[in-house]
């Protein structure tokens, strides 16, 4: 005791016994409030040494036993301390060991060791056992505390603590249970932690813990959290061998080592996983005291059940390999490798008996699918997690359709909460899709995304579409919503309704306040104005274009829905031969429970013109279409005929009077019909043969596309005014699809009637076709006066013949007509007109009787006695014969041959007086004379007029009614 006072260490002693083979007592080191060492009893084996053994007088130790002692330690950053017999210690060490001198015996009953570290304090109740210096056995229970060691703080309860040391080589063990703890920033929750470790045993000849090492570890926890990650039911369990240097205060291990956690269940927001198990192997791992851990490593992943929302994977795997490092708190680790998972994606419903096709499909796909990565890239750094692609991802569904994943360019697929790539989808009866996603960032329970993307698909009814659109994408809380930037060009081939089935349609759906594309709940819906609509219905015959709606459409469980509110548009006739001319249209169409239903208004110029209703039962494919214009007004300066139909060319404006349409298109699965009925009454205009008035009738049509009627129908007006009033004049005909059907007409006009033989009429202008003029008794007196040659002809005949004709390309022709009097007439033809005959061409000849053969009409220098009486004889011929050869000539003209036979009848009567001597002189030829009254005469007249113009002018003139007379050019 003496020699621990003179060294500043208060020690007490009080002995049972004293011999000189050894003592009993009890014993105490360091101060009474503190010590450092007790012992309820000590037994101490030695022996004496002296002179007599060749050394001086002394005590050498052979055995010490403790019983229930208490001995005081601190763990430092340099090692065990144990206070104020560190100096001593250190100085035992320092001294030379003496020549063959052993080391005392230890051995220890029921000690307990009270730890004093970092982490609080810990006491150690143990049996242990210290031959030769070397501590052989150690068998301990550790009290409930915690444990601190570089990041690591675990709260433990009672633990079971081992040691053996053999063969220089020492195996440690702990056991026992965790109540709580940290590793890092990872909290962990309770279980139990086991540790075993062998390694060098130290000894004077090399520092602690220095040699080869080997450590096996487990660690079960009923959950682990770091931040919003949790893990329940985990299993870690670790391995090592490697070499241990450095001693404690420096410790460095390197070797390899193999690190595997298992998980039955984990979250992270509304990410669960059912089971995971992930293995972490290196082949060459350095970890150094206070620096970190760093070398290779191979990481595989494997987990089951994985599900966020509405996506459930079945397995999740990955086998990576890389370099990683942990220093100063920072992990950093780049690896590669492949990534597999399967499962499904149940965010669109299931699949439903009345799901279109392509619908069906996208959700078949969904449903069950797997993911193959062969080439992802993680790097982990300050920056956070990074996850790349060396080769495409692809996806693959059970139904046969494949997504493909591609990296853009070096951006990252994954990057601090965001990325970018490119997405194409196709097969397996899923619509066609190319998507870019330059930028896209997570958040809680959503992604959202900057992108570009197109989309051809048929879907349903809806054949042949295909769209463009660009926006911000948001996936999440089971479903996804698409606003757009812009206007999106959508093309639709065909919206296949049977027999009334749409076509070509094209428009440009822009976004409004609601996203445009929104799918949640197995339910989707596309809203938007739609600009630039057009569309054609084959059907009806009939398309839109630039059309304006607002549009809803989409699908809920009791089926497709829609609501179209058209704003503006045009309706447009698609016949080959138009029916009508393009109407503006507006109005709203809805679908509910499997039914289209309509209410359109169509107008021209503002001005309504009628009303459409819809109603198609898609189910059963019945539905129709009702046209009604009510009574439509035509007045001057208001609504005209030809404002509604190019049919109506023929009814020159201004037009007055009304009219009205009533009908529509039916259609089932039998097949379809249209029809309805046109009435007009009392319709005043000028048409291109003259003044119109009173026109009436009812128009059956028996077919609206094509325009067709019943046979049969019949217009009748009270008069047409054209070169001489027509009375009652009558048209029977029926439409056809391609044809106007004339089954005849007839008008009254000079007493007799013109009426025109059945004939078809086509509606191709490149077709010619063909028909007859009947005249019957027909004055012609008043008709010519009504000509441009009244004041060169006047004409009293009443005629009778036919005037064939063909209507082609190249204008009216008259083929091989006749007209012949019917009783006598008579003619008067002024010599100026007969003058214009020959000097164009033309040829006339008159015999005069008593003058031998027919004379040629000349010009008036040429004028003989002859001629002089062949235009005497035609001014004023009462004739008892007239008959006409009407041809069309090449160049527009008409040829007509007229032979007419009477005899000369001027209003006054004329004779001849001759004297004598002129009679001998013949002199009397060289002057005028007048042509006897009653003198026979046989004309012929072969001329031509330019037909073409003439009818030009005739029409032009008719269009130009109330505009002043229209002066139209003598015939040549």
């Amino acid at each position: 005791m003496a020699w621990l006072d003179a060294r500043g260490v208060e020690a007490e002693a009080n002995f049972e016994a004293i011999g000189p083979r050894g003592l009993v007592g009890e014993l105490r080191i360091g101060p009474e409030a503190a010590p450092i060492l007790t012992a309820e009893r000590a037994a101490v084996g030695y022996h004496i040494t002296g002179p007599w053994a060749g050394r001086p007088f002394g005590v050498e130790l052979e055995q010490v036993e403790l019983f229930a002692p208490t001995i005081f330690v601190r763990l430092t950053p340099e090692g065990p301390s144990l206070g104020a017999l560190d100096s001593l210690v250190e100085e035992f060490r320092r001294r030379p060991a003496r020549p063959g001198a052993s080391s005392p015996d230890i051995i220890v009953h029921d000690g307990l060791l009270r730890l004093e570290h970092a982490g609080g304090r810990a006491r150690i109740h143990a049996d242990a056992r210290m031959i030769e210096g070397v501590l052989v056995s150690l068998s301990g229970r550790l009290e409930p505390t915690r444990l601190t060691l570089d990041g690591l703080s675990l709260d433990l309860e009672e633990a079971r603590l081992g040691l053996v040391t053999r063969d220089g080589r020492a195996s440690a063990s702990l056991a026992g249970g965790l109540k709580s703890g940290r590793i890092g920033d990872i909290s962990v929750g309770r279980g139990a932690l086991s540790l075993a470790l062998n390694g060098p045993y130290p000894d004077g000849r090399r520092p602690l813990g220095e040699g080869p090492i080997t450590a096996v570890a487990n660690l079960t926890a009923s959950r682990l959290r770091r931040d919003s990650v949790e893990a329940e039911a985990v299993n870690v369990s670790g391995s090592f061998r490697g070499h241990a240097s450095g001693g404690l205060a420096a410790l460095a291990v390197r070797g390899e080592g193999t690190l595997r956690a298992d998980v039955k269940q984990g979250r992270s927001g509304d990410l669960h996983v059912g089971a995971l198990s992930a293995t972490a192997q290196s082949q060459d791992i350095t970890w150094r005291r206070g620096d970190g851990v760093s070398g290779d490593l191979r990481l595989s992943l494997i987990g089951q059940r994985v599900t966020t929302g509405a996506l459930a994977l079945t397995r999740l795997a990955a086998d990576l390999t890389g370099q990683m490092a942990r220093e100063n708190g920072t992990l950093t680790a780049t690896l590669d490798g492949p990534v597999s998972l399967s499962g499904g994606w149940s965010g669109l419903g299931p699949v439903r008996a009345d799901d279109v096709e392509t619908l069906a499909a996208i959700k078949r796909a969904a449903q069950a699918f797997s993911v193959s990565a062969p080439a992802l890239r993680l790097a982990h750094g300050q920056g956070g997690l990074r996850v790349g692609l060396a080769a495409p991802a692809v996806l693959r569904s059970v139904s046969g359709g494949r997504l493909t994943l591609a990296p853009r360019a070096a951006k990252a697929v994954y990057a601090d909460g965001g990325g970018a790539f490119d997405l194409r989808v196709e097969y397996g009866g899923l619509p066609t899709v190319d998507a870019q996603i330059p930028d896209y960032q997570l958040a809680p329970g959503a992604v959202r995304a900057r992108t570009s993307l197109s989309v051809e698909t048929d879907f349903g009814p809806m054949e042949g579409v295909a769209a463009a659109v660009g926006g911000d994408l948001t996936i999440g809380g089971g479903g996804l919503s698409l606003r757009a930037d812009a206007c999106a060009p959508i093309r639709m081939d065909r919206f296949e309704a049977g027999d009334t089935s749409v076509e070509d349609i094209r428009l440009a759906l822009c976004p409004g306040a609601s996203p445009l594309i929104v799918v949640k709940d197995g339910q989707w819906r596309i809203s938007g104005r739609a600009n630039s609509i057009s569309a054609q219905a084959p059907f009806l015959q009939a398309g839109l274009q630039d059309g304006v709606a607002d549009l809803v459409f989409g699908a809920q469980p009791s089926g497709l829905y829609a609501d179209v509110s058209v704003m503006d548009g045009r309706l447009v006739d698609m016949a080959d031969s138009p029916r009508s001319n393009p109407l503006e249209v507006a109005g709203d169409v809805n679908l509910a429970d499997e039914t289209w239903r309509g209410e359109l208004a169509l107008a021209s110029d503002g001005r309504s013109v009628a009303g459409v209703e819809l109603a198609h039962d898609a189910a059963t494919g019945v539905g129709a279409v009702d046209v009604d214009t009510g009574k439509l007004v035509f007045a001057e300066d208001g609504l005209q005929p030809i404002d509604l139909s190019p049919l109506a060319a023929a009814i020159g404006s201004p037009a007055t009077g009304s009219a009205q349409f009533t009908g529509g298109f039916q259609w089932g699965p039998e097949g379809g019909r249209s029809g309805g009925e046109l009435t007009v009454f009392e319709l005043d205009f000028a048409s291109p043969a003259g003044a119109v008035r009173g026109l009436s009738g009812d128009l059956l049509f028996t077919s609206l596309a094509p325009l067709e009627t019943a046979p049969g129908q019949e217009l009748a007006a009270q008069q047409l005014q054209l070169l001489a009033p027509l009375a009652t004049p009558r048209v029977t005909f029926q439409l056809l699809g391609q044809s106007l059907e004339i089954a005849g007409g007839a008008v009254k006009v000079g007493g007799g009637t013109v009426s025109i033989e059945p004939m078809s009429v086509p509606f191709d202008g490149s077709q010619a076709w063909r028909g007859e003029l009947v005249v019957e008794g027909v004055q012609l007196a008043d008709i010519v006066e009504a000509t441009p040659f009244a004041d060169h002809v006047s004409l009293s005949a009443r005629v009778s013949g036919r005037l064939p004709f063909i209507v082609g390309p190249d204008g009216f022709r008259l083929v091989q007509g006749r007209l012949a009097a019917i009783e006598p007439g008579r003619l008067s033809i002024r010599r100026a007109a007969l003058t214009d005959v020959s000097a164009t061409g033309g040829d006339a000849t008159a015999a005069v009787e008593g003058l031998g053969e027919a004379a040629a009409v000349a010009p008036a220098e040429e004028t003989n006695t002859a001629v002089e009486f062949a235009y005497q004889a035609m001014e004023h011929l009462a004739f008892d014969l007239l008959d006409a050869e009407v041809n069309s000539l090449p160049g527009g003209r008409l040829g007509v041959l007229f032979r007419v036979r009477g005899e000369h009848s001027p209003p006054q009567r004329q004779e001849i007086r001759l004297t004598l001597g002129e009679l001998i002189r013949r002199d009397f030829l060289n002057r005028e004379l007048p042509l006897p009254s009653g003198t026979k005469v046989d004309l012929t007249l072969d001329t031509s007029l330019n037909l073409d113009q003439l009818l030009a002018d005739y029409a032009q003139a008719q269009a130009a009614r109330g505009s002043g007379e229209v002066q139209t050019p003598e015939p040549e």
